[in-house]
């Protein structure tokens, strides 16, 4: 129902003010939203204590939410103190009607002694904060965070600026974050994420016709996405209508990073994985691998003969190649013959020098796959430090012309267009050696004519990866991803039929 659509959707600051904007011209009044903000925060906090609640207000509209929270904790009975170091002038309309709700006996000039509170509401600052915040509140913020009280965040913890998800430069460190209508930017990108501890969404009467004005961009990772094109087996498949993937394997002593992708690959569904390699890699590779092929590449044309082959749906180029020039030119050389092509690792770091020559020649259907360090050799000065993750990748998606998969525990995935999903991952222990071969060679067996477009299928790879993390935890090892990929494509298969 209600929030099932609104999960699918993350805003940004602006989109969330455009929706109350709407809202508010659809004939529901502000202060009426305020209301129904402070109730859904009210009904979220702690039960049953018996000490002293500390509020903290801002001047803005997130103060006004906290002054409904402090009315409502007053006629409960509760002991509150309110902490609001504003003058009248800077209260915005709203916040002041609710404030001069409240009798001054409850208002307190500073913060002594915080032992005496069970916990503390944060209605300082919103989404609105772009400014670095004063010292005053560089110190009061220090004395929350050191005395480990519960902190219940209105909207988002106080501190983090909402465009950006970075500290200014220091946050709230939240054990509950109330927000209303859809989740935010911040609410999924790191370092925000981790002040905001458990994440609630409230609905407070914005209708989601909103959706159809507004049209968001961002969107969470979830197989209701990409479902529909999801390559299940069917029984009239055969081993090349599942798709031929060609992998390029480095040298001698670096063709793990291949094997772990070619086996991903089968793991996913592949018809066939064929690694290319040569003479002396050959040696190495042939006794570890069983069910995948194996093409010798012994002069410069050998790779064109074997990426002419029509039955070809993907390629794969990047793990443990090596950045050099080999590799940089089997990868143009996929690019040039091969629609499907996924760019990883030292395929992308070969580039580092001269990008726009790897730009020239990728697509709309191209997926490229950095980490944060291989990102920024490709993309280097394109951005300013403090731009958030989704506007990097939007950006680097647009320079590039092609799918970005960009990736850590919260990836995100981007399209020329500005189409985003966000990967929310719990999943610490995906941080081990061969883990990002594995989601390269997952999204390279999905993607293809007959398959899933370059995007979905970069959106499914990242989310079978990080759920196969999470179910895994704690000591697995890439291996260990490889072998339940089955289990998460049984889930997907359960999933499909269910909806």
């Amino acid at each position: 129902g209600y929030l099932s659509t609104m999960t699918q959707y993350i805003l940004s600051n602006h989109e969330m003010s455009l929706a109350d904007k709407i809202t508010i011209e659809n004939g529901i009044p502000s202060l009426e939203l305020m209301k129904n903000a402070g109730n859904a925060i009210f009904k979220n906090l702690p039960a049953n204590t018996k000490g002293k609640k500390l509020v903290i207000c801002g001047p803005g509209n997130n103060g006004g939410d906290g002054f409904v929270v402090a009315n409502l904790l007053i006629n409960s009975g509760q002991r509150i103190d309110i902490y609001h170091p504003f003058e009248s002038k800077d209260r915005s309309k709203d916040c002041s009607y609710y404030f001069n709700m409240i009798s001054k006996n409850y208002f307190i000039q500073s913060i002594n002694d915080l032992n005496q509170y069970d916990y503390v509401v944060d209605a300082l600052f919103g989404t609105g904060l772009s400014r670095n915040i004063s010292k005053k509140f560089i110190l009061l913020f220090e004395k929350l965070n050191l005395s480990k009280k519960a902190i219940i965040a209105v909207d988002i913890p106080s501190g983090i600026n909402g465009n950006n998800s970075l500290p200014q430069p220091i946050a709230l460190k939240c054990s509950k974050t109330i927000t209303f209508f859809c989740k935010k930017k911040c609410h999924f990108l790191f370092p925000s994420k981790k002040y905001c501890g458990e994440i609630i969404v409230e609905d407070i009467g914005i209708s989601k016709d909103v959706y159809s004005v507004m049209q968001p961009k961002i969107k969470k990772n979830d197989p209701s996405l990409w479902i529909k094109s999801f390559p299940f087996p069917s029984s009239s498949d055969h081993k090349y209508s599942r798709g031929l993937l060609i992998i390029n394997s480095g040298p001698k002593f670096q063709t793990g990073a291949a094997r772990l992708a070619g086996r991903s690959a089968l793991r996913v569904g592949a018809g066939a994985v064929r690694l290319v390699c040569d003479k002396d890699a050959a040696e190495v590779l042939e006794p570890q691998i069983s069910v995948e092929m194996l093409s010798v590449i012994s002069e410069k044309n050998d790779l064109q003969t074997i990426l002419k082959d029509k039955k070809i749906s993907s390629v794969l180029v990047g793990p443990g190649n090596g950045a050099n020039d080999e590799t940089k030119a089997r990868t143009l050389l996929a690019l040039a013959l091969v629609n499907h092509v996924v760019i990883d690792a030292d395929a992308i770091s070969c580039f580092a020098d001269n990008p726009d020559e790897l730009f020239i020649d990728t697509y709309p259907h191209t997926i490229l796959t950095p980490h944060e360090g291989e990102f920024k050799r490709l993309f280097g000065g394109s951005f300013k430090e403090h731009d958030d993750k989704v506007v990097r990748c939007v950006e680097a998606a647009k320079i590039s012309g092609s799918i970005v998969l960009l990736k850590g525990a919260d990836t995100v995935i981007a399209d020329p267009d500005g189409n985003v999903v966000i990967n929310s991952s719990q999943a610490p222990y995906l941080a081990t050696a061969g883990s990002g071969d594995v989601l390269a060679g997952i999204i390279a067996s999905l993607v293809g004519e007959n398959k899933m477009s370059a995007f979905d299928a970069a959106c499914a790879g990242a989310w079978i990866h990080s759920y196969l993390g999470e179910y895994l935890g704690a000591g697995l090892i890439a291996e260990d991803l490889i072998d339940n990929i089955p289990f998460a494509v049984k889930k997907l298969q359960q999933h499909e039929r269910n909806n």
